[in-house]
């Protein structure tokens, strides 16, 4: 049996070498791409790479990064234990959801802005429907600045609106999103950034 100061010792050690793991990737989008012309949205396409609109925003960020895994792994896990002990339904994860909440943090990056809304107008119920996935009802949750799933999550639960989302009954999926800026400026020094995507479908 574990002591209570061992586990915590044992989780910081793992958020560190999860940290480290992230600032020494490529926080780029890699080589190789796939662009969906105008018009057309993500429905069919499944890939390995990032998926771009037709003026080379992200609409999907797939990850191969197992820190990164890690970090949205337990964000999620931390929402629904929370839901739960609330007598409310786990939300399922998405891998598409996640990889189209992951591409609106390397948006985010990329554009040094930190929103629902895109500076290209987009909302996230416009994001997901370019990704291609089936929704009733949709919701967001962003944030940056806060370097670990714990701190992302006690931030949230700050914030009225971002915690309504998490006790919202009506939502059954979910996917997270962290990207890791690799490259801040003193206009925009904030290294972690966090989508989540609810919906219902």
């Amino acid at each position: 049996m574990y002591s209570l100061s061992a586990m915590r010792k044992l989780m910081i050690g793992v958020a560190l070498a999860a940290t480290a793991a992230l600032t020494a990737c490529d926080a780029g989008a890699g080589a190789g791409t796939i662009t969906v012309p105008a018009g057309i949205d993500a429905s069919d396409v499944f890939s390995d790479k990032p998926v771009l609109d037709a003026n080379g925003h992200p609409i999907l960020t797939p990850n191969t990064d197992p820190g990164v895994e890690y970090f949205e792994t337990e964000l999620l896990r931390l929402v629904n234990d929370y839901r739960l002990a609330r007598g409310l339904s786990a939300l399922t994860p998405s891998p598409r959801l996640g990889d189209a909440a992951r591409a609106h943090s390397r948006h985010m990056i990329e554009h040094r802005f930190v929103s629902h809304i895109t500076p290209e107008g987009l909302q996230p119920s416009d994001r997901v429907d370019q990704a291609g996935i089936v929704w009733d009802m949709v919701a967001e949750n962003v944030g940056s600045a806060y370097s670990t799933p714990q701190t992302m999550f006690e931030a949230w639960l700050r914030s009225p609106t971002h915690r309504a989302n998490i006790e919202s009954d009506r939502f059954t999926y979910a996917g997270v999103g962290y990207a890791l800026d690799a490259g801040p400026t003193n206009a925009f020094p904030e290294v972690h950034y966090w989508a989540m995507i609810f919906l219902r479908r």
